[in-house]
């Protein structure tokens, strides 16, 4: 994870919204005149009406097309998920109202904006404010078909995973590890980083042993590594240089990676080179 700065791009995210709600859910009362927005629906007008497109695709620029979550490099939209902070269905924003971008002052929950007296915004209602949306991959790797999701937004589901990619100093409060793992630092926020690890599975197998292939390739210049896409004896004396193959799982590991779509993935998470240059 990093740090995503919502405010870089809120004026763009934030017209989205203004203009979901003022072309798909403004109504007014025929004798008082009295303008209204009801009828938010996500998954109905907000994406039927092209308004999640357009928010899918500023997040993508916003975020540089990494995950949010894993920091896969998400080359075509349809990889590419809105993950809602606070969930859709959530009663409540405690634990997540501790972050500025979530504060009451700029989002409030759907259902509360509804019939809330004074509808001026902001606050956003949260299933489609910019604030609470943000990119995340899908989670899918070609190592087992069978499952849909292994990590990030489908994985998470509705599970308690606070935003800490909306701290500044996100970098300073983690660690990777050389077996790939990724851990909090121990300081005041370490336990909601720990609960963002744990529901969006960031350690689970796949990224850990994604994580440590790159730590062991940190050396090895990147246009070599790049060549190995199109190279498959390159890749197979690059694999043999790191890899101790001191048991099966390593020499599984080399069988794995020297299938092009094993390679492909891992080459979407090329930002862990640069992550892991100058380590020990």
């Amino acid at each position: 994870m990093r740090y995503i700065d919502k405010r870089a791009n809120e004026e763009e995210g934030n017209l989205i919204t203004d203009g979901y709600l003022e072309n798909e859910c403004k109504t007014a009362d025929q004798l008082t005149g009295e303008v209204r927005y009801q009828n938010i629906d996500y998954a109905g007008s907000f994406s039927t009406g092209g308004y999640k497109k357009q928010m899918l695709e500023l997040g993508m620029v916003s975020q540089q097309r990494y995950c949010c979550y894993c920091l896969r490099k998400i080359g075509k939209s349809k990889s590419a998920t809105l993950e809602h902070i606070i969930p859709q269905k959530s009663a409540s924003t405690q634990g997540y109202d501790r972050f500025t971008e979530l504060s009451n002052r700029q989002v409030m929950l759907t259902s509360e904006f509804t019939y809330a007296e004074n509808q001026t915004r902001p606050p956003y209602p949260h299933t489609v404010a910019w604030n609470n949306l943000v990119v995340s991959c899908d989670g899918r790797f070609p190592i087992d078909n069978q499952v849909s999701s292994h990590c990030c937004n489908n994985a998470r589901s509705s599970e308690y995973a606070p935003p800490v990619y909306y701290l500044p100093d996100l970098e300073s409060r983690l660690v990777y590890m050389q077996d790939g793992t990724l851990q909090p630092l121990v300081g005041n926020r370490q336990d909601e980083i720990r609960a963002t690890i744990g529901s969006a599975k960031l350690n689970c197998q796949a990224l850990k042993e994604i994580r440590r292939l790159w730590y062991l390739l940190r050396n090895c210049p990147y246009k070599e590594i790049v060549s190995c896409l199109y190279d498959r004896n390159l890749r197979m004396k690059t694999l043999y240089s790191v890899l101790p193959m001191k048991d099966s799982t390593e020499v599984n590991m080399v069988f794995k990676y020297l299938k092009d779509e094993y390679w492909r993935t891992f080459m979407e998470y090329h930002l862990f080179y640069k992550i892991f240059q100058g380590k020990n």
